[in-house]
């Protein structure tokens, strides 16, 4: 059987010292990846201002939090570059159809689901997927603006007919 798991990339800082959010995310696929070991993993996430100023992408960060933790290398496959949630959808979307998974798993954070959800369909929307949101572990006054931002954000989308 084929599965692969995506993990959407999240903030680290200029040291490439992974965020919280970053970490509920990364935690969930080791809690996952330990009952599910069969799956193929992909971590998304390059540069940008918002999330990664250093000299490694953001996924780079990813892996290594994962192998650290014991997940093999060869448990991963190509990693893209993005820099937002529609180039994580845009640059995976090939290898989505390229391997055809059984089972395909997106994994956010819990208040980012409903936006990736939308985007996902828009763009890649494979039969077979499940999504997996991240508890989030971010206090009131950091999920806060957060929220507003994702609720801001997905109705912007639903208001229009193309990314």
């Amino acid at each position: 059987m084929n599965k692969l798991l995506i993990v959407l990339g999240a903030p680290n800082d200029h040291l490439g010292n992974l965020s919280q959010m970053a970490e509920d995310r990364l935690a969930c696929v080791y809690n996952f990846y330990d009952a599910n070991n069969d799956f193929k993993l992909v971590c998304t996430g390059g540069f940008g201002q918002h999330f990664n100023t250093t000299d490694k992408p953001h996924y780079y960060y990813a892996k290594k939090y994962l192998t650290d933790r014991g997940i093999p290398v060869d448990a991963f496959l190509k990693c893209p570059s993005s820099s937002n949630t529609i180039e994580d959808f845009q640059m995976t979307k090939d290898l989505v159809l390229e391997e055809q998974p059984d089972i395909l798993v997106i994994l956010t954070s819990d208040f980012h689901l409903a936006r990736a959800r939308a985007l996902y369909h828009r763009i890649i929307n494979y039969p077979r997927v499940v999504f997996i949101p991240a508890p989030s572990s971010l206090p009131e006054e950091q999920l806060l603006p957060l929220l507003a931002h994702e609720d801001k954000a997905l109705k912007k989308l639903n208001d229009t007919a193309s990314i």
